[in-house]
């Protein structure tokens, strides 16, 4: 457990012991509470340290777009994905999708949407942000689905590893566990 995290623990629990020191009653920042909203978005909850907060926006942002793609425009799905990720993942992430992803959802006519259900940050070191996102993938659509049957929905969870590049934070590893 990095020193970040633990030092976070052990202010959160000596403010809910009252031991915090100080008795003036301070007013405290407007905390937002995280989850899915009504047009299914995911809301951020409230982190302690912007950069770390700044990581996770983009994680939650970069994530569907990542794992959603519609047969009909693959390329226009993979330049949107990958624009959003470091150059070597980039690069990576393009060699798996046209190894495997693109034959399977031409062959298929898949179009996929995924929707974040949940995200936190696991740790934070210089310029690097782990995140761990849950998101569902759904098959919207695809030859093989039947008309009027049930969405498919596909529970994931994955860590999200985000690097800071000229500034913005970008994907720099996904992995599914």
């Amino acid at each position: 457990m990095s020193q970040k995290l633990i030092g976070v623990l052990l202010a959160v629990a000596l403010l809910a012991t009252g031991c915090g020191g100080d008795d003036r009653e301070a007013t405290p920042a407007a905390a937002v509470t995280p989850g899915v909203q009504a047009d299914g978005s995911y809301q951020l909850g409230t982190l302690p340290d912007a950069e770390d907060a700044a990581a996770l926006k983009a994680a939650v942002e970069a994530l569907p777009v990542a794992v959603s793609y519609d047969y009909r425009s693959l390329d226009a799905s993979l330049t949107k994905a990958t624009g959003a990720m470091t150059a070597g993942f980039a690069s990576e992430f393009r060699r798996i999708f046209d190894g495997a992803t693109r034959a399977k959802a031409r062959t298929e006519q898949a179009i996929t949407s995924a929707l974040v259900r949940g995200a936190g940050v696991v740790s934070s070191d210089r310029g690097t942000v782990t995140c761990l996102v849950y998101l569902d993938q759904v098959l919207v659509a695809s030859k093989f689905k039947k008309k009027g049957s049930p969405l498919k929905v596909t529970q994931n969870s994955v860590r999200v590893r985000m690097e800071k590049v000229d500034g913005a934070w970008k994907v720099a590893g996904i992995e599914p566990f």
